[in-house]
């Protein structure tokens, strides 16, 4: 993180982190995943969480398979599909100590009051427009601009697979890639990372990891340098820091 400069204070987030949608096709795992946000956030970690489109986003998925939507309404609504994922997982059902929050203003005093924002990005994205309206962009691409846009070192994008595989090949474990170069992800094209978002981290020289949501506590492990199970995504320009994959790891 870059020092602040005068008059322009820090945000002062540890990690930006996706919670992917497809965590809330089971509704247990994704109250697992929360509490495991909490426990990362008790031992220090300030860390503010981008939503995923999830359960919203699949209706609309589906309405544009039938009747393809103007890239308009489909972009507008798929944000608010993030709002509306967001609401959900900082709701009492779900969680105690996650707050939705729409400006980055918020966010900063919530992490002051030992709270984990997760921003509702519409309102930030219809303001500022910084992303092209297609489907090719998708809520990882949002996530890797909030951390870009907050001077965050890190991002990690949590789903429902442990990274990203060879040939997208989730079936066979030794696909598992443990690292790869953030530009190097970007020329695989769409994987359990959208390529844009591939694209923008390695622009911006962005770092991070692909992890199982599911195993919340790999999430602070990556965090305080120990290995995990996982994709490690790095900037060309850093050396290479191996992440241990399989049985030896959590």
């Amino acid at each position: 993180m870059e020092p602040a400069s005068n008059g322009f204070p820090p945000y002062g987030i540890s990690a930006v982190v996706k919670f992917g949608g497809s965590l809330m096709r089971n509704l247990e795992t994704c109250r697992t995943v929360l509490a495991g946000l909490e426990h990362v956030r008790s031992s220090g970690h300030r860390i503010l969480v981008v939503p995923g489109g999830g359960l919203p986003d699949k209706v609309i998925e589906a309405v544009d398979a039938a009747h393809p939507l103007a890239a308009f309404t489909a972009h507008h609504a798929c944000a608010l599909a993030q709002d509306q994922t967001g609401y959900m997982i900082t709701d009492p059902a779900f969680s105690s100590n996650l707050a939705a929050c729409s400006t980055l203003g918020e966010c900063r005093l919530l992490i002051k009051e030992g709270k984990i924002p997760v921003l509702l990005p519409s309102r930030i994205l219809f303001a500022l427009d910084p992303v092209e309206w297609s489907w090719d962009i998708t809520s990882d691409s949002i996530a890797a601009w909030v951390a870009w846009l907050t001077n965050t070192e890190k991002l990690a994008i949590l789903t429902d697979v442990d990274g990203v595989y060879r040939n997208g090949r989730t079936d066979q474990p030794a696909a598992l890639m443990s690292e790869v170069a953030s530009d190097e992800l970007a020329r695989l094209g769409h994987t359990s990372v959208d390529a844009c978002a591939a694209h923008f981290m390695a622009q911006r020289g962005l770092s991070g990891a692909v992890l199982n949501g599911a195993f919340p506590q790999r999430l602070g492990d990556w965090l305080e340098g120990r290995k995990v199970t996982g994709t490690l995504i790095r900037n060309p320009s850093q050396r290479e820091q191996p992440v241990q994959t399989g049985r030896g790891a959590a």
